[in-house]
């Protein structure tokens, strides 16, 4: 038969169902299901369920586990809304529900309530409170449970299925149990009430003696029925008592409104300016500790993760903290500017192609990779208080913080235009309102968000305390987001300013091609809101060494040059470094050095600078050097010397670095809870809605066809059985639990209609041996071999 959410699935019109199914993209993986009890299924997953329910706010979540607390299948209105202290009519009780109800986690059903069977489960103890009396006492042994009765001063039975209805009717009475409380000794009564206030477990103590009228504050409460022994470590209080403990005016929480935060003019112009500011800042860094990994790759930790020393390293060149040089690491690896290879990080051959784009082409990589980031590489330490993760190593630490970005993002999108909230901190009570789930199994949570709203402040994503231009792209409409970055941020600066003291200034991020001239003739200074280099003799000599003709260099310079004038001090030492480069070649032999003057040489030969190569003067000309060639020509330009370099036929070699590049390694983020959920890819939910509101629905079956069995039920069945069908399997009638667990009792065959995992439908006649938690155990005749059920994808059950 059609379950009871198919049922209510059948009556909603196909613009609520599409928007339900947007909101559940998981129900519609492949193969799409084919009808609305197929897509109740899966909606009723327990992996769905709780993933849908951990990306609501904390008003529905306090719904749910108010449901929880009273008991299904269903639960009337009017009890809900006593439960958390609302009139049945009340609009923000009518908001949390239609939140639910958008989710298929709770719908109505006439004048009461269901709710999505793994949803009844979902928390251990709700409300603080423990399993019913009955449920608790099943498993007590006969004798021991007689024994409560006659302490109870309860009348005899003839079962024990009747003993135990006694008992749990009278644990059941408030007044019994206020009553029975009074008469309590001093110690138990404060145990009671501290036990019912705060949590249905407490700590047994070992071997203490129930029966013993001198035995702990536990024995007496044991005794009484008020505390149920589990004869091992804990005693539990019965759901019935703690709510007759707590009274009749305890009202569940309900918070609907969202917490307030403390706020502050943030003016929009203040807040551009800051983000352009701070994304400038953020794309030069990224450059410069690419640039350090280029030239000297990162060495990994044998356990994988950069370690310290290479961090002080990166530091360095981004003149940034070891906090802050961990998040530029993680963007440039996530973005796929920085890739491993061989127990190194290096440079990928994107980061070519991204150094050749304006700044403004180069942010929104980083932004979108800083949405997809798995950690929080601001964090100065762990969940468990440990050191903060080595960056690249993935160790799970800090997951929570994949889930928690994009919300922060939307709690500062609903701030008031023009403000901003005083200290990111208050950002917390906003979140946890809106991820309580979430947030509520994340420990640190305040120096986890405090590091993700620094972050987003580092990247020009938050500033003021407001959400930025960019900030708003990437929560609103990430399409617009090039052109946030390309409004907000200068362009690329092609000129330089030369000085007579042979320092030269770029004022904002470089041109890739003037900052590739610039660190082949000069050596970088610094970098910041202004980039810094200097020249001198070695570092023109280098250029030469690589490649430049002095002239077309000169001419190169001159073109980067702020109305294309260079200090004649720089004209002359170029002129000079010119002069001399080359009047001594290095040739590999093992090797050789010639030159055409032979007082050079000879100079060579005795200084004491050079005496470790190994010098023999061979010729006027020519010289013999122990050592390889690039060990040569490295000792003579330390000495001050300009060698170059020639290949076995006198022809000058070009030494030009090697550009090391690695595969790009990107990380792969696990699907958010805290996220917007979209429908799947390439499925129209409209279109599905409106097949699937066209399917017809299974005709249920004949409650007649059920009676000639359903008196069959022997008094052996368990409470416990019962109460796991009545629990899991609410989208069957009451006739065909009723079947259930009649056939689990005597091992009569039964048929069932069955919709596995996947969505396959089958008939099967399965005969019953027990039931384990949400699953029944059988005999399936169609697979001949012993097969588990889950409860909840039992679609129908008749008679064999």
């Amino acid at each position: 038969m059609s379950s009871p959410l198919a049922r209510w699935l059948a009556t909603l019109d196909p613009d609520s169902l599409a928007g339900l199914l947007a909101r559940r993209p998981d129900a519609l993986r492949d193969p799409a299901p084919a009808d609305l009890p197929a897509l109740a299924a899966r909606l009723q997953e327990r992996n769905s369920a709780v993933a849908a329910l951990a990306s609501l706010p904390r008003p529905a979540v306090q719904l749910v586990e108010a449901l929880q607390s009273i008991g299904g299948p269903t639960v009337d209105r009017e009890r809900l809304a006593a439960a958390v202290g609302r009139a049945p009519d009340d609009a923000r009780l009518d908001e949390a529900l239609g939140t639910l109800a958008g989710s298929a986690l709770v719908w109505p059903d006439g004048a009461a309530l269901r709710m999505a069977a793994p949803l009844w489960s979902v928390f251990a103890h709700p409300l603080g409170l423990g399993p019913p009396a009955a449920r608790l006492l099943s498993t007590v042994p006969a004798g021991e449970l007689s024994e409560l009765a006659g302490t109870l001063g309860l009348p005899r039975a003839r079962t024990r299925h009747e003993l135990l209805a006694v008992v749990a009717t009278a644990l059941a009475d408030p007044d019994r149990i206020a009553a029975l409380v009074a008469t309590a000794p001093p110690d138990a009564r404060e145990l009671l009430r501290a036990v019912a206030g705060s949590g249905p477990l407490v700590p047994a103590p070992p071997q203490f003696e129930v029966r013993s009228p001198d035995g702990p504050a536990i024995a007496w409460a044991v005794r009484h029925g008020l505390l149920v022994w589990d004869g091992w470590h804990h005693a539990q209080m019965p759901r019935e008592v703690a709510i007759a403990l707590r009274g009749p005016d305890r009202a569940a929480p309900f918070d609907p409104d969202p917490p307030v935060m403390a706020l502050a003019p943030a003016t929009p112009d203040a807040v551009a300016r800051e983000a352009a500011a701070a994304a400038t800042a953020a794309v030069e860094r990224i450059s410069a500790l690419l640039d350090a990994a280029s030239t000297t790759p990162v060495t990994l930790l044998k356990a994988g993760g950069v370690g310290s020393r290479e961090l002080r390293r990166l530091g360095r060149a981004t003149d940034c903290a070891e906090p802050e040089t961990r998040l530029w690491l993680e963007l440039a690896y996530t973005a796929g500017l920085l890739g491993i290879a061989g127990g190194q990080a290096q440079p990928t051959d994107a980061y070519d192609e991204w150094c050749d784009g304006e700044p403004a082409a180069r942010l929104p990589a980083l932004l979108r990779a800083w949405q997809q980031l798995p950690g929080a590489p601001l964090a100065e330490h762990r969940p468990d208080g440990g050191p903060p993760s080595a960056p690249l190593l993935r160790d799970g630490a800090w997951l929570a913080a994949y889930d928690l970005r994009p919300v922060l993002l939307r709690v500062a999108a609903e701030l008031p235009d023009g403000q901003g909230v005083v200290d990111g901190v208050q950002v917390a009570a906003a979140l946890a309102w809106r991820l309580p789930m979430l947030i509520g199994a994340t420990g640190g949570l305040a120096e986890l968000l405090a590091g993700l709203w620094e972050e987003a402040r580092l990247l020009g994503i938050v500033a003021h305390g407001a959400l930025t231009p960019l900030g708003r792209a990437l929560t609103d409409d990430p399409a617009a987001l090039d052109d946030a970055a390309a409004a907000l941020l200068p362009p690329a600066v092609r000129e330089a300013v030369f000085q007579t003291d042979l320092t030269v200034v770029v004022p904002g991020i470089p041109a890739a091609a003037v900052a590739e001239l610039l660190d082949a003739a000069a050596e970088r200074e610094s970098r910041g809101g202004a980039t810094i280099w200097r020249i001198t003799s070695g570092s023109l000599r280098a250029a030469l060494d690589a490649g430049y003709d002095p002239a077309e260099l000169l001419d190169a310079l001159r073109d980067a040059a702020v109305g294309r004038s260079l200090p004649q001090a720089l004209e002359y030492l170029l002129a000079d470094v010119a002069r001399r480069h080359g009047r001594m070649r290095v040739r590999a032999v093992g090797c050789v050095l010639r030159a055409d003057d032979p007082a050079l040489l000879a100079e060579i030969v005795r200084s004491r600078a050079l005496r470790p190569l190994g010098l023999a003067l061979l010729a006027p000309t020519v010289l013999a050097s122990a050592k390889p060639v690039a060990d040569t020509l490295a000792a003579l330009r330390a000495a001050g010397y300009a060698p170059a370099a020639e290949d076995s036929d006198g022809e000058l070699l070009v030494e030009r670095a090697t550009k090391r590049r690695a595969p790009a390694l990107r990380r792969r983020g696990r699907p958010p809870a805290g996220r917007e959920r979209t429908a799947a890819a390439g499925v129209d939910v409209a279109e599905l809605a409106r097949r699937l509101l066209a399917a017809p629905l299974p005709e249920p079956v004949p409650e007649q066809e059920l009676a000639p069995v359903l008196d069959l039920r022997p008094r052996l069945v368990t409470d416990a059985v019962e109460a796991a069908v009545r629990e899991h399997a609410t989208q069957l009638s009451d006739g065909e639990q009723r079947l259930l667990v009649t056939a689990v009792a005597t091992g009569e065959a039964v048929r069932i209609n069955y919709r596995n995992a996947g969505g396959d439908f089958s008939v099967r006649v399965v005969e019953p041996t027990e039931v384990e938690r949400h699953l029944l155990v059988g005999w399936c005749h169609l697979r001949d071999e012993e097969r588990a059920f889950a409860l909840d994808r039992i679609e129908r059950v008749s008679p064999a």
